[in-house]
């Protein structure tokens, strides 16, 4: 299916439904924040609800769209981890659901992130999805598709959700009380609607942005006291498990600033307040000396997602840097 609106997507849902031609499995693979839980959620209540409206969409207020949207139906289950990983466990478990009576004759299971299922896991769903089970819809959601194994993908059937559009995330974000600088940041974060309220609401977010660009100018210019701040400023204020992804973003934004500036590409500052101090930044370091700082902070990414401690990485990326400045980084 080509992109569209996700109001053209829902309309094909609709008649998809109306013609008896919904298929047994979907892939939803959005760009980060494009709303495919909430597409699926809307799908489940398309499915379920009683009062549709007249032109077939669900009306978000029956008992059974309720019930979905405060997660007590059975006939709903979605399968979500914070974790690095979707095990074979975790699909077990939804197998186990699917071998349950449901409540009505049919039943929506999603699996949020489905690029982060292991290969047994993965392998573990291929067998269903060979053998669907009648009046069973499964949805995937996946923000990175190659990651998805091609005998998955071929049997689903896949939807590209479209770009969000960012003054509308931002307008959302500004909505839980952040300040306009933060919340521009948020609005081009994987954080999700619901872990930025709560966060906001824990006032984790209070001083981060300060203390942040004290590492960060420290870290620019190989200073050795960046070291000792990932234990003394940084790993206080940035505890909590979603803190480690807005910190991860924040270096990937500010690096990716500063080589914007060093080179004086056209593209647009993500971090727009801090033009001034990148300029001054850039004009210290050689553009070999930005374009190393800038990889081996997107290197931040792939070394949490392969487990190493959130610790160990901020000091491995600060001796990292440290020694690019020192010219010593082989």
């Amino acid at each position: 299916m080509e992109k569209l609106t996700l109001a053209d997507i829902q309309t094909h849902f609709k008649n998809l439904i109306a013609t008896d031609h919904l298929s047994h499995a979907y892939l939803f693979a959005e760009p980060v924040n494009a709303g495919a839980l909430a597409l699926a959620q809307w799908l489940a209540e398309r499915l379920f609800c009683s009062q549709l409206t007249e032109d077939g969409a669900p009306c978000g207020h029956c008992a059974e769209c309720l019930r979905i949207q405060n997660g007590n139906n059975p006939d709903y289950l979605v399968v979500q981890t914070a974790t690095q990983s979707i095990g074979v466990d975790d699909v077990r478990f939804l197998k186990q659901e699917l071998s349950k009576s449901g409540l009505s004759n049919r039943r929506v299971f999603v699996i949020a992130d489905a690029d982060k299922m292991t290969l047994p896991a993965a392998n573990s769903l291929l067998k269903f999805l060979e053998e669907p089970v009648s009046q069973v819809l499964i949805i995937l959601t996946t923000t990175r598709l190659a990651q998805i194994l091609p005998t998955i993908r071929s049997r689903v059937q896949t939807v590209l959700l479209p770009e969000p559009v960012l003054a509308e995330r931002a307008a959302q974000i500004a909505t839980l009380g952040v300040t306009p600088e933060l919340g521009h940041l948020l609005s081009q974060m994987p954080l999700t609607l619901a872990t930025i309220k709560e966060l906001q609401e824990q006032d984790l977010f209070q001083e981060t942005l300060s203390a942040f660009w004290q590492w960060y100018e420290n870290l620019a210019q190989g200073q050795p006291l960046a070291f000792a701040q990932v234990q003394s400023t940084i790993l206080p204020r940035f505890k909590a498990k979603p803190m480690h992804q807005f910190l991860e973003e924040l270096l990937i934004m500010a690096f990716s600033d500063l080589f914007t500036t060093k080179f004086q590409l056209t593209t647009a500052l993500r971090w727009p307040q801090q033009k001034e101090r990148q300029q001054e930044l850039a004009a210290k370091l050689s553009a070999s000396q930005v374009t190393r700082f800038l990889s081996q902070a997107l290197g931040v990414k792939q070394q949490l997602d392969a487990n190493v401690s959130f610790q160990n990485t901020l000091e491995q990326l600060s001796l990292q840097l440290i020694l690019i400045k020192e010219g010593n980084f082989k």
